[in-house]
């Protein structure tokens, strides 16, 4: 059966431009274990699915392989700064809350 989850996930990390030992650091697990789930060797829990979801940007379904659609994440940083990826995936939160008040109001 092929990967398409750990692939997923590392062709995400790889364009975001992050590495096992940030994306690990925030998941609070070992790189060598994100290196196993990337390789399809271990899987991961649900809590460990939404944290993703929220520093991808993407719904489950996307990492799980069930659909292609994914937003990309628009928040931008400076290079010479040291990402915070919980910074970031609370970012991705709120936009996602805005996005869906947003949508809430327009259906009034």
């Amino acid at each position: 059966m092929e990967n398409i989850v750990g692939t997923t996930l590392n062709k995400l990390r790889r364009e975001n431009g992050y590495t096992q030992e940030q994306v690990s650091n925030y998941l609070g697990i070992t790189q060598s274990n994100l290196s196993k789930i990337e390789n399809g060797e271990r899987n991961f829990n649900m809590t460990l699915l939404d944290k993703l979801c929220l520093l991808y940007n993407c719904s489950p379904e996307y990492l799980l392989g069930e659909t292609d659609s994914h937003e990309k994440p628009s928040i931008a940083f400076r290079s010479d700064e040291k990402v915070d990826l919980n910074v970031v995936a609370k970012m991705n939160e709120i936009k996602g809350f805005l996005k869906l008040l947003r949508k809430l109001d327009s259906d009034d």
